[in-house]
């Protein structure tokens, strides 16, 4: 029988054969696992889990994606695959970039890279006090008649909110929040963009402050990621460039623990942006 440590040596060794073999033609076929992110315009009553039967019998995120339902794409070719044909990825790997609550609408984003899900929803994140976190907006029609003085949205932007300990705490100042229109006489429509992840923040800070949320939709996040050209329950592939622009985060390769050359220049490129 082979001692531990010449068992460990003959492991390691084989897979690093199997590593290697990712570019010989005689060898494993190794997928090379790289960032991927969809953009999805969720609809009402889906939710954000990976529980696959849910009590009230809804659809997750993810079921919905994995259908093909709603891929948008510009290749026909495209259609005909499934979703781990177009990506590498594997079903399981998939998580959301954040939640939205079964009522909320909106954009979603989904990703098998952790480390982007660590960086957009984490402000504290090294690489989010690096670059800076990408804003989340929102539009919300909320109770009751209000203009851009009003006492609600004047402690949203100059004050954040306390939502409570054990929610996160204190909101920072959503100093964009504007009143957009008013659908009815008792309620008004507001857009606002917040930088920070609390669990349903939005709707918490506007219950905090006596005016609850009828309805909510997340309508871009970053510079420039938006619904257009999706419908609800579509949703479509980001290019690495839209990543890095929009989400200040450089796509990468998952298996290697080491950033390639690339990926750092991307990064460095960023923070020379900030300066």
């Amino acid at each position: 029988m082979l001692g531990k440590p010449l068992s460990r040596v003959i492991t390691l060794a084989w897979l690093g054969l199997l590593l290697a073999s990712r570019d010989h033609p005689f060898g494993f076929a190794i997928p090379i696992r790289r960032t991927v992110v969809l953009l999805y315009n969720k609809p009402s009553g889906v939710v954000t889990t990976h529980e696959e039967i849910d009590v009230k019998g809804r659809v997750n995120v993810y079921q919905d994606v994995l259908s093909m339902c709603g891929f948008v794409s510009s290749s026909s070719s495209d259609l005909n695959k499934t979703l781990q044909q177009l990506t590498g990825v594997n079903p399981t790997e998939w998580n959301a970039v954040g939640r939205l609550d079964a009522d909320t609408t909106g954009l979603l984003l989904i990703t098998n890279d952790g480390g982007l899900v660590h960086h957009v929803t984490n402000k504290s994140s090294k690489t989010s006090l690096e670059l800076g976190s990408p804003g989340k907006t929102y539009e919300a029609v909320i109770m009751g008649y209000h203009d851009n003085d009003s006492i609600v949205i004047r402690t949203i932007r100059e004050k954040g909110v306390d939502i409570g300990h054990k929610y996160g705490g204190h909101t920072e100042p959503a100093r964009d929040i504007v009143v957009l229109e008013h659908p009815s006489h008792k309620t008004t429509k507001v857009s606002l963009t917040i930088y920070e992840g609390k669990n349903r923040q939005v709707r918490r800070m506007f219950h905090a402050l006596g005016s609850g949320v009828i309805q909510l939709q997340r309508v871009s996040i970053g510079a420039n990621l938006t619904l257009a050209g999706l419908e609800i329950g579509q949703w479509r592939i980001l290019s690495d460039d839209e990543v890095l622009d929009n989400l200040k985060w450089a796509p990468r390769t998952i298996d290697s623990p080491r950033r390639s050359s690339k990926e750092r220049t991307a990064t460095s490129t960023l923070k020379r942006s900030r300066r």
